[in-house]
């Protein structure tokens, strides 16, 4: 099983993959393959670059690319496990896309604009947005990929505007079904 969790910047899929990690489950995240890339070629990561990189990759590739990086990964850790979690996925492609080494549940992770903005200004990765234009034109980006759509089709919807406590334990009730 893939347990598919998505959601946009700062609504809570980090915290979603350190309670699966805390719980021993495989996690992986969509982002690596592409950060992973950038550095290879030397490329400075920013909010910016990163997003224009990976719709880039996405226009040459499919929307399915960055998932289709995964896969042989997926594949092989799921001969060992019962579930893996992939954190970040962005589109409808990239479920079909794993539809084809195993069943998948989607989950969004759905958190309003104001409390997702200031998760992000606290954390302070460096490919984060630093101001609420650049915010929003991430989000912008993010939907022209399909991750709007996809959040409207999930099977499960996870709320996390009641603070952190209890989305690590919501996070947790829903993966218990998984172990």
């Amino acid at each position: 099983m893939i347990i598919a969790v998505c959601g946009f910047r700062g609504s809570g899929k980090s915290l979603f993959g350190s309670v699966a990690k805390k719980m021993e489950f495989p996690v992986f995240e969509m982002s690596a393959p592409i950060l992973g890339l950038m550095r290879e070629l030397g490329m400075v990561t920013t909010n910016e670059s990163v997003r224009t990189f990976a719709t880039d990759f996405r226009e040459k590739g499919g929307q399915d690319a960055v998932a289709r990086l995964i896969l042989p990964n997926l594949r092989a850790v799921l001969q060992e496990k019962k579930a893996v979690v992939v954190i970040g996925v962005r589109s409808v492609s990239e479920l079909d896309a794993f539809r084809t080494v195993s069943p998948v549940v989607s989950v969004a992770i759905a958190s309003d604009e104001q409390a997702r903005f200031g998760r992000i200004a606290k954390r302070g990765k460096k490919t984060d947005p630093k101001t609420l234009e650049q915010f929003r034109w991430a989000d912008q980006v993010e939907e022209k990929w399909g991750l709007k759509k996809l959040l409207e089709s999930c099977e499960v919807k996870i709320e996390n505007n009641e603070g952190e406590t209890i989305f690590r334990e919501k996070a947790k009730d829903f993966l218990e079904k998984y172990r």
